[in-house]
């Protein structure tokens, strides 16, 4: 793809404070359409399209978490995710979309959550690269997860704060301290938010729920999510660098990852060191902004917005030059841009196919709804008839 396809950050970030006070994007209240389970790895690993079993209740004591440890179990109680789970593909969203008999819609963009949390926090993280496959068909943009290696030093802890992030989880559900912690199970919802001129089909993995629905799959449930809940651990800082980062860096992730999802409360385990709980406590999400501005460490949560809106609008365009044909857009830390680079056919990956595939799995499924409903009309009509028959004999 040509060297002009190219989003620059800096010159985005100037035109915007010049035009911020002019230029209001706004987020809708994300509305749920649906949602499914993951079994866990033991279980099968299965979709269940339509299930909340793999929702968690959120234990009412899980203030009294404080002192628990999150050593405990590691590493013989840890079923770790595989690492191919961290990249699922965006047709996963598509099969459910057939499954639950709705339709895109207007949707613009079809996405996991996980694609938007980079995207938004580019100008307040530069440094940190990232990838996205994308491919478009019609009007819709369909967004895939790359996973990159990491880039940062991994030290040799790694594996075992990752656990306490799922030790933290299962205590707060009331699991039994010494049971297995498996990470290989999930829940996830699906969302329809408009994110300033785009219509978006998002998908997000919850944590847990107070209290959990009985049933997400009917019309009654849809938009009934306000008791999702984000469950998160962090080391308590110990000098002031240590606390610019938890307002700097974890504030804003915390509620950009929220805020898209309409998840209204987050729960945090405040730890030592040592792995050892110190403090538990819940904050609604909207006041991560204001809480992070009055510790002196304010971050411009409208402007994270607004370059999510003008990055989408560009990558949109960028991927009508070439529909149906898979392009990757990454962001290079060093240039401060985003760049598209168009894979062609035969290239790496087969994205177009499968979202291809999975869009005629929604029109069959839509198609064999017409013809159902065609026919429960025609046995009402004959019903109807039969009926005015009678009276008349």
């Amino acid at each position: 793809m040509a060297e002009q396809h190219v989003f620059s950050v800096e010159t985005w970030a100037k035109a915007d404070k010049a035009s911020s006070k002019q230029n209001h994007v706004s987020l809708s209240l994300p509305e749920q359409i649906f949602c499914w389970t993951r079994n866990t790895a033991e279980q099968g690993g299965e979709y269940l399209y339509g299930e909340a079993t793999g929702l968690r209740t959120l234990d009412p004591g899980h203030e009294a978490l404080r002192h628990a440890n999150l050593n405990e179990g590691y590493p013989a109680q840890y079923v770790r995710k595989d690492e191919s789970d961290d990249a699922v593909p965006v047709d996963t969203i598509l099969y459910g979309v057939a499954y639950a008999g709705v339709t895109l819609g207007r949707a613009t963009v079809v996405t996991f959550r996980n694609n938007l949390n980079k995207l938004l926090l580019t100008p307040l993280q530069p440094a940190d690269p990232w990838v996205i496959d994308a491919v478009r068909f019609g009007d819709t943009l369909f967004l895939n997860i790359v996973k990159l290696p990491e880039q940062r030093p991994q030290g040799p802890d790694q594996d075992r704060f990752t656990y306490y992030g799922y030790k933290f989880e299962a205590l707060c559900a009331g699991q039994d301290p010494a049971a297995p912690v498996d990470s290989t199970g999930e829940f996830a919802t699906m969302v329809q938010v408009r994110l300033g001129r785009h219509r978006v089909l998002m998908a997000a993995e919850i944590d847990a729920w107070e209290p959990p629905p009985e049933d997400c799959e009917g019309d009654e449930s849809r938009g009934e999510y306000s008791g999702y809940v984000e469950l998160k651990t962090y080391v308590l800082p110990q000098h002031p660098r240590a606390e610019e980062r938890l307002y700097r860096e974890k504030y804003p992730r915390w509620w950009v990852q929220s805020i898209l999802a309409g998840v209204p409360t987050l729960v945090l385990g405040g730890r030592d060191r040592s792995g050892i709980l110190q403090k538990v406590e819940r904050l609604p999400v909207t006041r991560l902004p204001a809480l992070a501005r009055e510790r002196g460490f304010p971050f411009d949560a409208a402007r994270l917005l607004r370059f999510g809106d003008a990055a989408l609008d560009w990558m949109a365009g960028a991927a009508a030059e070439a529909p149906g044909e898979q392009l990757r857009f990454s962001y290079n830390p060093d240039r401060r841009a985003i760049v598209a680079e168009y894979l062609g056919p035969g290239g790496e990956g087969d994205m177009p196919a499968r979202v291809e595939a999975a869009l005629a799995a929604i029109q069959q499924q839509q198609q064999q709804l017409q013809q159902q409903q065609q026919e429960e009309q025609q046995q009402e009509q004959q019903q109807s008839e039969g009926g005015v028959e009678e009276e008349e004999i």
